[in-house]
């Protein structure tokens, strides 16, 4: 084996083992003193983009493209590296000709796959590409893993988890099918189970910030509905007593309302993994929080110590104002923490 050879399997080691930078570096010397040689081009390729960095790996593929035109990987490459960086017309058309070349290749039509998911009205094209890949390769995770992404985005949410559990199931560490298992809970309201998928990813692929930042978005779902219900009992309690409701049950109702809202929040937080739970010692959301119950705790003292005759229809005005200001303030609080606490997909 020459030594060209040998620095090639070396890569490709690395590569598996995603030691992107390692693997560039290696590649980059390659390159320079063998400038025809598709084979490293394509790793480059495959290692910028393991990387992220789109850019360098869109060139690598289209140097890739240059010197084997009749090769499916090089375009694979280049279409992955196209769709990354929004250029979705060039991905499909790259997608399309690696099919071409490759008939049998089914990660050809994975590729294919992913770049016509990009555009709903591509959706029917994308799932034949899935279903195609998926009778090639029955038994690759990655095919089920992407036939799941397709359904998902048909709204066919059982289709998506049967797919995302086969592929887990064939590769239990596949970090993109738990992170796929995640949003079809969230969206099912299944809060504590989206966070343990979405951690579980981020266990599988550490390098990957983006399942763990989405592990926060079922305690900010959670958050947001104690908010809310603690926002609609405190709007509630001063317009009770403006409408006559005695002290004693308002002011009763009010606390079984805070009650039960605390309740599911800490519920719903308990069943999740400790490291979703410690967010809240880090972000602002448990400090709003705080803030928002001490707002509720204001409220009913000031309505206890309120006279009776100060809610009396005589000094109705002033009550209107206690209470309107009241709920601005609470309105304020819980539109900060909202816009900062919820990330949409």
């Amino acid at each position: 084996m020459t030594e060209g050879a040998r620095d090639l399997a070396r890569a490709s080691v690395l590569l598996d083992l995603k030691r992107y930078d390692e693997v560039a570096s290696l590649l980059a010397r390659i390159v320079a003193a063998e400038p025809e040689h598709s084979r490293a081009w394509c790793l480059l390729a495959a290692a910028h983009l393991g990387a992220g960095r789109y850019e360098e790996a869109a060139a690598a593929a289209g140097r890739a493209v240059t010197l084997a035109p009749f090769d499916d990987w090089p375009y694979q490459l280049a279409s992955s590296a196209q769709r990354h960086l929004g250029k979705i017309t060039e991905a499909i058309s790259l997608a399309e000709e690696a099919c071409r070349l490759a008939t049998d290749e089914w990660m050809a039509y994975i590729c294919l796959a992913q770049a016509k998911l990009t555009r709903k009205a591509d959706l029917p094209a994308a799932e034949r590409a899935a279903v195609t890949a998926l009778r090639l390769a029955p038994h690759e995770p990655d095919a089920h893993y992407t036939a799941g992404r397709v359904s998902y985005a048909q709204g066919k949410w059982k289709a998506a988890r049967a797919h995302q559990e086969r592929a887990l199931a064939l590769d239990p560490a596949h970090s993109g099918a738990l992170n796929e298992l995640g949003w079809i809970s969230l969206r099912r309201g299944g809060f504590p189970r989206a966070a343990w998928h979405f951690t579980l990813a981020a266990r599988s692929a550490p390098g990957d910030s983006a399942y763990g930042e989405n592990a926060e978005i079922p305690v900010a779902r959670v958050l947001v509905g104690v908010w809310l219900a603690v926002l609609m009992a405190s709007v509630a309690l001063p317009i009770a007593l403006l409408i006559h409701v005695p002290r004693g049950p308002a002011v009763l109702g009010y606390t079984l309302a805070i009650a039960l809202a605390t309740g599911y929040g800490t519920v719903q937080l308990w069943r999740m993994p400790p490291e979703t739970r410690r967010l809240l010692r880090g972000h602002r959301a448990g400090r709003v929080l705080g803030a928002l119950y001490g707002a509720g705790l204001i409220e009913v003292i000031s309505v206890a110590m309120t006279p009776a005759r100060a809610l009396r229809p005589v000094a109705i005005g002033y009550a209107t104002a206690f209470a309107f200001v009241l709920i601005a303030l609470i309105i304020t609080i819980t539109a900060l923490l909202v816009s900062r606490a919820i990330r949409r997909r």
